[in-house]
């Protein structure tokens, strides 16, 4: 009959070698981590992302050096995690310097309307004469060779004040 202290010996050996067969089974994440690196290093050489969006992008490089680590540790399912959350923030840093960038972009445009405005608003104010807008006009087609076309303009006179 086994003694307590050899079935405990066994169960240890059963769940270490579970342990290795579990992580021999995750596959590498070569390609989250390929495509992690690609996204922070891309997102990293923008300008815009240091000036508009530096923690956003420290997170990335910071998620990307914790996914080496632990892929040289072999640990592949941290890796790939940390790989995608670094792609994930290198994405979130590009999306906020973009937005900044759109909002000043908006803001230009916005200032330049009400300038025009005022100007159009100011002519209006000190000009004697309307503002002339200009109105597009047909243009006759010319009738094909050998016919003849009549035109006729009818006017009528303005009403009295």
């Amino acid at each position: 009959m086994p003694t307590t202290s050899s079935l405990l010996r066994t169960a240890s050996a059963a769940l270490a070698l579970g342990a290795l067969a579990a992580c021999s089974s995750t596959p590498k994440p070569t390609e989250e981590m390929a495509v992690g690196r690609a996204a922070v290093e891309r997102v990293a050489a923008m300008p815009e992302v240091a000036a508009n969006a530096p923690v956003e992008m420290q997170r990335a490089r910071d998620k990307w050096l914790q996914a080496e680590r632990a892929m040289s540790n072999k640990d592949y399912k941290e890796a790939r995690r940390l790989a995608t959350e670094a792609e994930a923030e290198a994405r979130l840093a590009e999306s906020k310097a973009e937005a900044v960038d759109n909002a000043r972009t908006l803001q230009e445009v916005q200032g330049s309307i009400r300038s025009l405005q005022r100007e159009i608003d100011y002519r209006a104010r000190t000009s004697a004469t309307p503002v002339a807008v200009p109105v597009p006009v047909p243009v006759p087609t010319p009738a094909p060779a050998g016919t003849t076309t009549t035109t006729t303009i009818t006017t009528t006179p303005a009403p009295a004040r």
